[in-house]
């Protein structure tokens, strides 16, 4: 036990980033990604800095420096108990999250989810950036006018407790088997945050099956690893990449043919909503069927029933946009 503990507050201790520096009165918001030092998270760490700025709060930045579900909740409960007004959790593992919640409360803490849910856990709110099930259908639609709907296609994901990775595959294989039941989805592989990982599994796949048509990169994590396998086995034109994966990210792999698009939202929106959304709850201000949010440019719809706050509709990058976005 006393060493699992030295090890999440090291954890602790390296990554914390305190976004923006206000005055000690100033309500404080916190964001707790998946993973530290990785462009789409860095994105959300920027919206969220521009969202404290514009709202006068104090935004604190801290993650793990691996995708390890243990360091992430002792940085949750380092803020509980340092007293953070709001905290936002992109949460690891959706299973193991409930009790810090309810400690949380007990200190009068609003805790809530954003970019990853877990909706049994009680928290107050999920800031989402698409909904599952869109993101999930997007990818596979996109993929079938590519490469068929009888193709093989191969799933390389993240860590395998992340519930929001798994809640797009789920929607991935509920839209293939339902609207084209012909595609072959091969069963998901996880692995973990590495891209080196990602791309020995990419490759063992294409190994594995000849017949292979795509590979969906379901972590942005995974996208490296997916494409540098698909060009280093020289299949760019034979198998598609694809994934969840920012511009930037992905950008070479698109102009090199490696990707034929990716799916994905901006997460320096998805930041700014985050920030927005803690702030709304210190205030003790409901949310609307739709939110006029400043710093955002569309409005935001709000489920009430199901406590989500959504940013949209999810985006498709090819190629020919790419060069438009950067983040």
């Amino acid at each position: 036990m006393l060493s699992k503990f030295g090890k999440a507050l090291t954890v602790t201790v390296l990554s914390l980033v305190v976004s923006t520096t206000v005055n000690a009165a100033d309500k404080k918001v916190a964001f707790v990604p998946q993973l530290i030092g990785i462009p789409y998270f860095n994105a959300m760490q920027a919206g969220g800095n521009r969202a404290a700025k514009d709202l006068g709060v104090d935004f604190i930045y801290s993650g793990p420096v691996d995708t390890n579900p243990v360091d992430q909740l002792q940085i949750v409960q380092n803020l509980i108990d340092q007293g953070v007004d709001a905290i936002s959790v992109s949460v690891l593992d959706a299973s193991s999250i409930a009790p810090v919640v309810e400690a949380a409360k007990a200190k009068g803490i609003k805790l809530f989810t954003s970019d990853s849910d877990a909706p049994d856990s009680g928290r107050a709110v999920y800031v989402a950036q698409a909904t599952d099930e869109g993101l999930g259908n997007t990818i596979v639609d996109e993929l079938v006018k590519r490469v068929g709907e009888d193709a093989t296609i191969g799933i390389v994901s993240g860590e395998a407790t992340a519930s929001n990775l798994n809640a797009w595959i789920g929607f991935m294989q509920k839209e293939a088997a339902g609207k084209y039941p012909k595609l072959k989805l091969l069963a998901p592989q996880y692995a973990g945050g590495t891209a080196e990982r990602a791309a020995q599994i990419a490759g063992d796949l294409m190994a594995a099956n000849p017949d292979i048509k795509a590979i969906i990169a379901v972590a942005s994590s995974t996208c490296p690893g997916v494409a540098q396998a698909i060009e280093t086995a020289k299949k760019i034109g034979s198998v598609i990449g694809t994934g969840y994966c920012s511009p930037n990210t992905a950008r070479s792999y698109l102009k090199s043919g490696a990707f034929g698009f990716t799916v994905l939202w901006d997460p320096e929106q998805l930041g700014y909503l985050t920030v927005w959304a803690g702030k709304q709850l210190i205030d003790g201000k409901p949310f609307e069927a739709e939110n006029k949010v400043p710093g955002l440019e569309n409005p935001v719809s709000y489920d009430a029933a199901k406590g989500i706050l959504l940013l949209g509709p999810p985006a498709v990058f090819t190629a020919e946009n790419v060069d438009k976005f950067n983040f």
